[in-house]
């Protein structure tokens, strides 16, 4: 993970939102100066090593952490099968199960 990329989301982040540093250190059991300093960029943080091994075992940071169940980066998944999971979402139960019926086949 870009250090630099990492510093800007953070601060784009924080602004947009309307938070306070102060909030967020809160939140995150960190000081400050910690998170000063990743908004400035001059700390690497250590996520970093658990982006690379997340890479290394192809599957998303959100998984490896215990955040979802998917293992499969949500980028990958590509456009198609965002489209059919939006449409399936929009379904009634009568199109679903007619779906599921489809897939199993």
């Amino acid at each position: 993970m870009d250090n630099a990329l990492f510093s800007s989301i953070l601060r784009e982040l924080i602004t947009a939102r309307g938070m306070s540093r102060k909030w967020l250190t809160g939140e995150a059991g960190t000081t400050e100066a910690t998170i000063s300093r990743y908004i400035a960029g001059k700390n690497q943080s250590e996520i970093n090593i658990v982006v690379r091994i997340a890479k290394a075992l192809r599957v998303s940071v959100d998984y490896l952490c215990g955040l979802t169940d998917s293992p499969t980066p949500k980028e990958s998944l590509g456009a198609e099968f965002h489209l059919l999971m939006r449409c399936y979402d929009c379904s009634d139960s009568h199109d679903k199960k007619t779906l599921w019926t489809i897939l199993e086949r």
